[in-house]
């Protein structure tokens, strides 16, 4: 994995979880940046980089072929406009943007740049849902008609809580959003949704969605944070799942186990887990590596924040939304 040089913006939770895969994949990490300069040098010195207070600081003064951008949401329109400037490839952590006008702004900066953008959806690659999908594109329960994803966690933790502002449909249930737009391999055409406030944060805790898709095909999908009383529910224990096609479905959850009803009955297996922030950025530097498309693009982001989108929109307005199909190309 050698060969291209990388810089990582963002140096919280997310941009040290990068810096030690992409040391432990031999990927010459040469740059970070994070506004707290602290943070920034203990992540530098993972990888013995040099660090900035921004990605604009670090891209004037390093030659940089892949910035990894792990900052906080509301600060990746700028920081991939900045990598687009600069003839960058672009890897960036869910979601995309903080609204749908800026993530068709980035995708087309990338376009036009003629450099690959990938997104950082790293539940694509946890062991449980790429089984699912591989049974799915196998044909072992008929075309996929509906998805079912329950997704709750605890309430971040204090070095996160910028997301309780934020709100969990873009923190957390964004993931649930893109396992289903991809296991059900469709476009979404409408939304109806409700967003609850029972925390007292800033951004909405719990999210209700139903959303339809081409072909008829449908998801229900709800999460959020819970708080008090309840036991730690985070990591492999906060995702409920069940795909079901014309022939059969599967169903699991997200620390492994998976139930499958096909024509070769009922089966239960346990799935073995990966470290999936290592198997997104191996696959991503391969493709770049190759020449090949991105294995998540950009546009699965998009069309992920199409969804968002028109689900803060069907709130307010207690009603369906439908989604235009022209938002989700650029």
């Amino acid at each position: 994995m050698a060969g291209f040089r990388i810089g990582i913006v963002g140096c919280g939770l997310i941009g040290r979880q990068y810096a030690q895969r992409l040391e432990r994949l031999g990927a010459q990490v040469v740059a970070v940046a994070d506004p707290l300069l602290g943070r920034a040098r203990q992540v530098a010195g993972i990888c013995g980089a040099a660090s900035y207070s921004d990605a604009q600081e670090l891209l004037a003064v390093e030659t940089i072929e892949l910035l990894c951008v792990c900052s906080p949401t509301p600060f990746h329109y700028e920081a991939v406009l900045a990598a687009a400037r600069h003839g960058c490839h672009i890897f960036c952590e869910k979601p995309l943007a903080e609204n749908l006008g800026q993530a068709r702004e980035m995708c087309q900066a990338a376009r036009e740049a003629g450099v690959m953008m990938g997104m950082g959806f790293k539940m694509r690659f946890e062991a449980v849902f790429a089984r699912a999908k591989a049974m799915i594109v196998a044909g072992e329960i008929g075309q996929p008609l509906y998805s079912i994803f329950s997704y709750f966690q605890q309430v971040p933790p204090p070095e996160r809580i910028w997301y309780t502002d934020f709100g969990t449909t873009r923190d957390n249930v964004v993931h649930a959003i893109d396992l289903s737009n991809w296991l059900l391999d469709r476009r979404p055409v409408q939304v109806r949704a409700r967003l609850d406030n029972r925390l007292g944060f800033k951004g909405e805790d719990k999210v209700f969605l139903q959303v339809a898709y081409a072909d008829g095909a449908l998801a229900s999908i709800h999460g959020g944070w819970v708080g008090g009383d309840y036991p730690k529910v985070a990591g492999s224990d906060d995702i409920l799942f069940q795909i079901v096609g014309e022939a059969g479905y599967v169903a699991g959850d997200r620390a492994g186990h998976l139930l499958a009803a096909t024509r070769r009955g009922i089966e239960r297996s346990a799935v073995d887990p990966v470290d999936s922030f290592s198997a997104e950025l191996g696959a991503f530097l391969n493709a770049l590596r190759l020449g090949q498309p991105p294995p998540v693009p950009a546009a699965a982001g998009l069309v992920a924040q199409a969804v968002i989108e028109a689900a803060f929109e069907s709130n307010r307005r207690a009603a369906a939304i439908s989604i235009d199909p022209q938002a989700l190309s650029v």
